[in-house]
């Protein structure tokens, strides 16, 4: 029962850690939602240049979407007219940064990974939409058909939300919709992402011991590319990816590395590589992938050197998980009040999955 008290205990004060700012993410994820429409992006970034491009990568750095829930609006962009460059930069800024993993990058990990993570993000975004306005194919005379669009991961087609511009509610109405969004569906979506993340999180915090990382690869370059290679086929959203990296940086991994990783993983799973194949094309998921790639090692060296060059150490709050003298009743409350919600997102996955199979029955 220790270990098991060790990891329950390590994971306990990494939500407590992140409770208050995980929750102000979603709170303000939810008000991204209702202010930002899908049909209003859709027409900015219609054209092939490189002000569509530079608009999708700004954009996408704020939006409240996991990897899984990219897809659709994604999709649903480039069907109503969005150019490849800015399709491709889009679903590079949105799943590796986020109103929620930028405030949980504050809370447990330091001030330069915390404005390194959007920044570069942003860049990575942009290269990759030039890259495809410079060595993509022509584009097609016009935008692929409209197809009728999985749930997923339990995300509902982003263009449903939008559908008609002119019959949109008011301020209130939208703010309401948008926090019901960010405290019902995106819980939907990623509870179970959150929750495997901030578990393993308490694993590798409780069992892995000190520079345990760094004592076997010693080089920080070659962590970085080992991080790479590890999160780019790992299936996690950004917020869920961040106490795993706070928990590697309090083992000895670079900062640079765990940057590395959290570009590579929200943005290179296999269901973003299949939409990116059908509406953009397999060059076009070259041209993604190779960026990708070399912005997450670029990026690694750079942040690396500057901590080097200002020496600075890497600070996180995954360094010493050990309860705190007294009652933290904010951190306390708030981390409860998120393990309930991801909770409650699981029982609307469970409750869609079973609506759909009914469905299907029924057809």
């Amino acid at each position: 029962m220790g270990i098991l008290s060790d990891i329950s205990a390590s994971t306990w004060e990494l939500l407590r850690e992140a409770g208050p700012y995980m929750l102000a993410g979603f709170f303000l994820a939810g008000l991204v939602r209702a202010l930002i429409p899908t049909g209003a992006v859709a027409k900015l970034l219609g054209k092939r240049n490189l002000g569509s491009i530079f608009w999708a990568a700004a954009i996408g750095v704020p939006l409240p979407l996991c990897s899984c829930g990219v897809i659709p609006m994604a999709a649903a962009l480039r069907r109503e007219g969005a150019s490849k460059g800015a399709v491709s930069s889009f679903m590079i800024s949105t799943p590796e940064s986020g109103a929620d993993s930028i405030l949980v990058t504050y809370a447990l990990m330091d001030i330069p990974m915390t404005i390194a993570r959007p920044i570069v993000a942003f860049a990575t975004a942009l290269a990759a939409g030039v890259g495809e306005l410079l060595f993509g194919r022509p584009e097609a005379a016009a935008a692929p058909a409209a197809e009728p669009q999985s749930r997923g991961c339990g995300c509902d087609d982003a263009d449903e939300a939008d559908v008609d511009e002119q019959r949109r509610p008011g301020l209130a109405s939208r703010v309401a919709a948008g926090l019901r969004y960010a405290f019902g569906e995106m819980f939907e979506d990623m509870a179970i992402y959150l929750l495997v993340g901030f578990l393993l999180a308490g694993v590798l915090a409780a069992l892995v011991p000190p520079a345990f990382v760094a004592e076997r690869l010693a080089s920080p370059t070659l962590q970085i590319v080992a991080l790479v290679l590890l999160g780019a086929p790992v299936y996690v959203c950004a917020t869920a990816a961040t106490p795993i990296a706070a928990v590697l940086v309090a083992k000895g991994v670079s900062p640079g590395a765990a940057l590395a990783f959290l570009l590579a993983g929200p943005a290179t799973n296999a269901a973003s590589l299949a939409v990116l194949t059908k509406y953009l094309g397999r060059r076009s998921v070259v041209i993604y992938l190779v960026t990708i790639i070399v912005c997450a090692v670029a990026a690694g060296i750079s942040l690396n050197a500057f901590y080097g060059g200002f020496g600075l150490e890497p600070t996180t709050a995954a360094g010493a998980l050990t309860p705190e003298e007294g009652f933290d009743y904010v951190g306390t409350v708030a981390a409860a009040a998120f393990v309930l919600l991801c909770l409650n997102g699981l029982r609307l996955k469970l409750k869609s999955r079973r609506e759909g199979d009914a469905c299907d029955a029924q057809g």
